[in-house]
């Protein structure tokens, strides 16, 4: 009658090399399985291949802590072969020898504080026009032409009786001022923007992580088998 031999593994792809091996060894494919589920039922399967309910808890709680559950059903002559193939691979040494190795790092946060320019803050210049009356008072200057007839007894030259017997026209013309406006823009004032440079220190608190690796020895353990 098949015996069923059963070895927890530390991880699924450890589980894989020990099944290749048993092929190579001549167990055939659909005698060697991964046994998982729900605990129940993993129980209710290893307790159907011959195993006793303390035992087949064991492995369900196996299972859950994230362990590979392996199977083979053996021959009685070929069971201790399976078994010692399958106890190998259960040790850390077996797991060690089949595969490159492994690294678990440790790893650890470091606070990095730097610094960023935000806005705290500053001044808006608004330039605006407004209008405001004014009054100034000027003096305008204005001629005006008069006119003013006097009587004179005065004996002419010959040469001015001449000359004051032809036609003549004599304008004159009277003035006046009238207000003329501009206007001037001149400064009266500047507003000048600058900023001024303060330094502060300011200490930064905060948690960091760190993740650390704890080594655990196992102690080899048979494998069992029915």
């Amino acid at each position: 009658m098949p015996a069923t031999v059963i070895a927890t593994i530390a991880s699924a792809k450890v589980a894989q090399q020990l099944i290749d091996e048993l092929l190579e060894a001549g167990f055939k494919d659909q005698d060697v399985e991964i046994l998982d589920g729900d605990a129940d039922a993993l129980v209710a399967e290893i307790v159907e291949r011959g195993f006793g309910q303390d035992d087949a808890r064991g492995y369900a709680e196996a299972v859950s802590r994230g362990k590979t559950v392996v199977a083979t059903r053996a021959a009685p002559e070929k069971a201790e072969k399976a078994a010692a193939i399958m106890e190998r691979y259960e040790t850390a040494e077996g797991e060690s020898s089949h595969e490159q190795g492994e690294t678990v790092q440790e790893i650890e946060e470091e606070l990095a504080v730097g610094k960023r320019k935000v806005a705290s803050g500053g001044v808006r210049v608004t330039t605006s026009v407004s209008e405001r009356p004014v009054e100034k008072t000027v003096t305008l200057r204005e001629e005006e032409v008069e006119v003013e007839r006097r009587p004179a007894d005065r004996k002419l030259k010959p040469e001015e009786a001449e000359a004051a017997f032809q036609d003549k026209t004599v304008d004159m013309l009277g003035t006046s001022e009238k207000v003329s406006v501009r206007k001037e823009a001149r400064v009266v004032g500047e507003v000048a923007l600058g900023k001024r440079v303060e330094e502060h220190e300011e200490t930064v608190k905060d948690t960091v992580r760190r993740s650390e690796v704890e080594v655990e020895k196992i102690k080899p353990s048979s494998a069992k088998k029915r």
